[in-house]
């Protein structure tokens, strides 16, 4: 089963997040450190009479939980730097909560790859053509510094093709099987939130938000464990938020 994360952010925001400025490197820096937090954790020295074993503390050694986010993880990320493969898993962990904290809104879906295909399929014999469907919608490129870990998918739309998109769908719910209509709706959903939010994006001097897909095969690399659901719940929104 698939974990979508569908986000409502600039794809210029998210690009800044590689290389950021001060005032952002140190908002995010602050988001990571709060949710992986790397406690110092005592480190005991023997002295030199082991007959009392006597320990001295090294406050100032910080232990890390194997596969936890480090403060070298979110240095890399912010400085654009090369990530190696073992260390993708803890910087989708990052990026993942950065997206979620800097979107208006977030959406989590999980479906299984058959159902995906299944309702795509669907959107087609209802008349939505192919560059109006979900591949199309999740398929963009964001061209960022983050190569996706293993099994995961990374994709954007910009927010002129969202609306169109969701227009489509709105058209092919009449010819959709009752289950891919309540999946439909759920999508269409928080794609109609996208006007609001252009219009809160514009008071607050920043760009209109684009759509921002992540499709997560291994729940290892969100920055939170999702709930658990079951194949066929369809599209479960968890979140939006301003």
């Amino acid at each position: 089963m698939g974990e979508f994360r569908l986000h409502a952010l600039a794809i210029n925001e998210v690009r800044d997040v590689f290389g950021a400025d001060d005032v952002l490197a140190a908002k995010l820096r602050g988001w990571a450190l709060e949710a992986f937090p790397t406690p110092a954790q005592p480190d005991r020295h023997v002295g030199r009479n082991h007959l009392f074993r006597r320990a001295r503390r090294r406050p100032h050694i910080v232990m890390h939980r194997a596969g936890s986010p480090t403060e070298r993880t979110a240095d890399d990320l912010l400085e654009g730097r090369f990530v190696a493969p073992n260390e993708l898993v803890k910087s989708w962990r990052v990026l993942d909560l950065w997206l979620e904290k800097l979107s208006w809104g977030t959406l989590t879906t999980s479906c299984t790859r058959r159902e995906y295909d299944a309702l795509e399929f669907e959107l087609a014999r209802a008349g939505v053509p192919s560059y109006l469907g979900l591949n199309r919608l999740f398929g963009g490129d964001p061209q960022i510094p983050l190569r996706p870990a293993p099994g995961m998918r990374v994709g954007y739309s910009r927010a002129s093709h969202v609306e169109a998109t969701c227009a489509a769908l709105d058209r092919a719910v009449p010819y959709l099987s009752d289950d891919n209509v309540r999946n439909v709706r759920a999508l269409m959903d928080f794609l109609e939130k996208f006007p609001s939010w252009y219009d809160e994006a514009r008071a607050a001097g920043r760009p209109r938000p684009d759509l921002i897909i992540l499709r997560h095969e291994d729940p290892a690399t969100l920055a939170t464990v999702p709930p658990v659901s079951t194949p066929g719940s369809g599209i479960l929104p968890t979140r939006s938020a301003s």
